[in-house]
């Protein structure tokens, strides 16, 4: 680590060593959901800001470092992710310590964005292929940390079209034991995708020591916010499984749940307990995007449909008045609300792989104002003219989602 890290750090590790970590907030704590919403639709929500506003706050408050977590970066001259790619170049000119990090998969297919950033003083890039260590996986997290106190962390990747096109669900956190959390994640690959084995990468990363939840009090009320993390075998030590914090969120639901996602496939863990929630009389709604209709993850809906207490819908966003655009217009929001006062916001859809294989992140959140929010967008799309309820007996043609030129 860095000397100006270190220095950047201490004020926490002093606190952590004090076990005070949840009454310090210097800058002041905060937490506030982010939404993307396709061009043409309704499906924004008033109280919730759009992404590129909060983006671009959150990377033009950088006074020392900004840590860049992605599946990939897409850029497209003209479009809503240039201010923010120019914002990134930005702090690199004013001496902000800039680290990205992305699937090494993309290299190749997005080497645009990749190539101005490498230009940028005081950064460095570096490709993560994560396939080896978990057998298969890919880096399809979505985060990224200012100066060790603010975290972004959501459904959005760093594509133009997650800004404009793509119905997407996000959270900004600035709390340091929050940023922290992450930043024990973003060290330990960071330091694998620089060649590490798994043993010097848990050293870089060092341990998480802070108790969580961490509580944040604002105007709106109280917000409980616990940061996890897949997959469970290759996290530095002290942080918390995904999969196990959502198992919590289903057995603990007493009224409703409900699921949106980009695509579903059969995990049994999670599914088993889904059943056993709608069998406890819990309404689950699951809602996914049209592109859930290949033959495998079809089925695995169908028969979730056929539960009672279950209803799947899956929403098919008309495309744009200029015409197709590959990887856009679709449901891409990864997130569970659990009852009226509690919620898992994430960067992962469904599948054995996101919670065995693949690196993702999220929030655990317990908060009354904030997932009357949530019921909000949830709704908006749920209640749509966009939605489609499964029905056991069609069979449903998946929906084309690009044209074949990897734009």
């Amino acid at each position: 680590m860095k000397p100006s890290r270190i220095l950047l750090f201490l004020p926490l590790i002093l606190l952590i060593a004090c076990g005070r970590t949840e009454e310090w907030q210097s800058p002041p704590a905060s937490i506030t959901l982010v939404e993307s919403i396709p061009e043409e639709t309704f499906l924004d929500v008033p109280e919730i800001p759009q992404t590129v506003d909060i983006w671009l706050d959150a990377i033009n408050s950088a006074e020392q470092t900004l840590d860049i977590a992605q599946f990939y970066i897409a850029h497209r001259e003209g479009e809503a992710l240039e201010p923010v790619l120019d914002a990134v170049i930005a702090a690199g000119h004013r001496g902000v310590e800039v680290r990205i990090l992305v699937e090494k998969k993309f290299e190749e297919v997005y080497a645009d964005a990749l190539l101005r950033l490498r230009t940028t003083p005081g950064s460095e890039i570096r490709l993560y292929d994560i396939s080896a260590p978990t057998g298969g996986g890919v880096h399809h997290a979505k985060y990224f940390i200012v100066d060790g106190r603010t975290v972004f962390v959501g459904s959005q990747n760093w594509d133009w079209r997650a800004l404009t096109q793509i119905n997407e669900l996000g959270v900004r956190v600035t709390n340091l034991p929050v940023a922290s959390a992450f930043a024990h994640l973003f060290a330990f690959d960071w330091a694998l995708a620089g060649g590490a084995s798994i043993v010097q990468a848990g050293r870089s990363a060092g341990t998480c020591t802070t108790p969580f939840p961490v509580v944040i009090t604002d105007s709106l009320g109280r917000h409980e916010i616990t940061p996890v993390f897949s997959p469970d075998d290759l996290l530095p030590q002290g942080l918390l499984w995904d999969e196990t914090a959502i198992l919590d969120l289903i057995r603990g639901a007493k009224d409703s749940l409900k699921l949106q996602l980009l695509t579903y496939r059969s995990h049994p863990p999670l599914e088993e307990a889904l059943r056993a929630a709608a069998g406890r009389g819990v309404r689950v709604q699951i809602l996914v995007s049209d592109w859930s209709l290949h033959p495998g993850q079809q089925e695995d809906l169908k028969q979730l449909q056929s539960e009672p207490n279950v209803t799947v819908q899956f929403s098919s966003i008309p495309e744009h008045s200029r015409g197709f655009i590959s990887f856009a217009r679709v449901e891409h929001g990864k997130y569970l609300i659990a009852d009226r006062d509690r919620a898992w916001i994430g960067t992962g859809n469904w599948s054995r792989d996101t919670f065995l294989s693949s690196r993702n992140a999220g929030i655990i959140l317990t908060s009354r104002a904030l997932v009357a929010r949530l019921h909000s967008k949830f709704n908006r799309s749920w209640d749509g003219p966009y939605v489609t309820e499964i029905d056991p007996e069609v069979t449903y043609t998946p929906r084309k989602r690009d044209d074949g030129s990897d734009s």
